[in-house]
């Protein structure tokens, strides 16, 4: 059943009088496009309600909706638009064959929690939240909310976990600090009062680009089990030491490994499912860290075989051999502009003036492109490049595929945007200043899959994707889209 007061209503397929598909309008690059005749337009919203007042904060993939709901609902076959719901939406997570969301009530304090099918956007179940909870993650087994205390003693969280299947309350814990999630646990440590130097206070000029270490406490982090709250595995980090976390899935805090690095230079290696140390390596170094990393940029939380060292004090990075500890090369850019694995041989870092490619064992850069900053996507030896900056429809971006071995920019997506990243990018493109067209890019080829053409599209919406479906929201709007199948 749709939510009281909502309206149903099927989408209507894309069909034009002649039967043919027809064109969007000249688009430079190779695209194929899909039917994407007479979209179905939802009805006039009402006026604008005052929005209730309170902090959301966003962590991974986070989503609410406030006040009204309406939902135009209604599968359709092949890719394309499936439903949407109107009125004042903040954001939408899809996860295991749901569509999550929290909304506020008409006419209550605190927020409503809703589950609905993804096909169709059938109600599956909903349940009252209090005011200061919001949506964190959500996936096929839990949803877990989370209401956060930020004091000037520290932060802590309090979570409530909820079954993803009927609503229902599994367990709930207060007093300590997400990290992430994984199929087997939720992965958090206890919270304690914020030490002098927690937070870094930035120097003069001539402090810029110095590396400078937050204060590294004792920190046990634990993995409790997803449906009792139990504590599965528990782990110490010694006073000093630096963790870095790898993910599975960033856009979903997914953890699956973290590292510890000591003062030291002993770098232990844990399982992020069991807690279980995996890996014991010994570099040739010792200090404070002010950030290390050892992973990979594609998000897929890869194991490494070079660890990338901040040290306190100092500028630029040191690049170390993981299997013998050696430093192979010491790295001179700035630390916010990071230092990534980016393939099998080469760390990628972005800056004012471009990217650049270094090679991981001596340093040495390989290739530089302008008018990209940033990795967005990966596919065999092509990387897909992107800029930083909050693109509008009126501000179209600049997106690039480049042949990693050469630094060759062998396609340019002159106006696409990208609304997820991954193996399988999906873009938007803005044809005005009201509507945009969506594609599925295969990096591969550089060609673009256009499935829909959405109207009502203002800015750089805020999307969720998982199990072929798309869900974005637009200026309060949410729309949910079934993805053509990968090339």
């Amino acid at each position: 059943m749709a939510p009281a007061g909502a309206a149903l209503t099927p989408v209507r397929p894309d069909t034009r009088p002649d039967g043919g598909h027809g064109t969007l309008g000249p688009v430079s690059e190779t695209v194929i496009e899909l039917d994407l005749s007479v979209p179905w337009e939802p009805p006039e919203p009402p006026a604008p309600r005052r929005r209730l007042r309170t902090r959301w904060v966003a962590v991974a993939a986070v989503l609410a909706v406030t006040l009204g709901l309406l939902v135009a609902g209604g599968p359709r076959s092949g890719a394309g638009l499936l439903y949407t719901i109107e009125h004042q939406v903040l954001r939408a997570q899809v996860a295991g064959g749901r569509l999550y969301l929290a909304r506020y009530q008409a006419t209550g304090p605190g927020p409503v929690i809703e589950a609905h099918r993804l096909s169709d956007g059938k109600l599956l179940w909903e349940r009252e939240a209090e005011l200061p909870q919001q949506l964190l993650v959500a996936g096929p087994d839990v949803v877990i909310l989370m209401s956060e205390d930020r004091s000037s003693s520290g932060d802590s969280n309090a979570f409530v976990i909820l079954d993803a299947a009927t609503g229902k309350e599994l367990w709930s814990r207060a007093g300590v600090r997400f990290d992430g999630t994984n199929p087997a646990v939720v992965v958090v440590e206890d919270a304690q009062d914020e030490p002098v130097g927690m937070i870094y206070q930035f120097g003069d000029d001539d402090d810029a680009g110095v590396n400078h270490a937050f204060v590294q406490p004792q920190r046990r982090i634990r993995g409790l089990a997803l449906r009792t709250g139990a504590t599965v595995w528990d782990v110490t980090v010694p006073e000093g030491s630096d963790v870095n976390f790898s993910w599975e899935n960033p856009f979903q805090s997914r953890l699956n490994r973290f590292d510890v690095l000591s003062r030291t230079g002993q770098l232990t290696r844990h399982d992020a499912r069991t807690g279980a140390m995996t890996e014991t390596h010994q570099l040739d170094w010792s200090g404070a860290s002010a950030m290390f990393s050892a992973g990979w940029l594609d998000g897929s939380g890869r194991p490494a075989d070079r660890i990338v060292v901040y040290p306190d004090g100092q500028r630029g990075a040191d690049v170390y051999d993981l299997g013998t500890g050696r430093l192979l090369f010491r790295w001179p850019g700035a630390r916010t502009s990071g230092l990534f694995r980016c393939t099998a041989t080469l760390f990628c870092a972005g800056g004012d003036d471009g990217l650049d490619a270094v090679d991981s064992t001596t340093g040495e850069r390989r290739w530089h492109v302008e008018e990209h900053e940033v990795v967005v996507g990966f596919a065999g030896v092509r990387l897909l490049l992107g800029a930083y900056r909050e693109p509008s429809s009126l501000q179209p971006g600049q997106l690039g595929i480049v042949d990693s071995r050469t630094g060759t920019v062998v396609k340019k997506l002159t106006g696409w945007n990208v609304l997820t990243g991954g193996d399988q990018p999906v873009l938007w493109r803005p044809l005005d200043t009201r509507t945009a067209l969506l594609g599925r890019l295969d990096p591969s080829t550089g060609l673009v899959t256009v499935f829909a053409r959405a109207t009502d599209w203002f800015g750089n919406p805020e999307c969720s994707v998982d199990n072929g479906a798309l869900a974005c929201v637009v200026v309060g709007g949410l729309s949910v889209w079934r993805l053509p199948n990968p090339r």
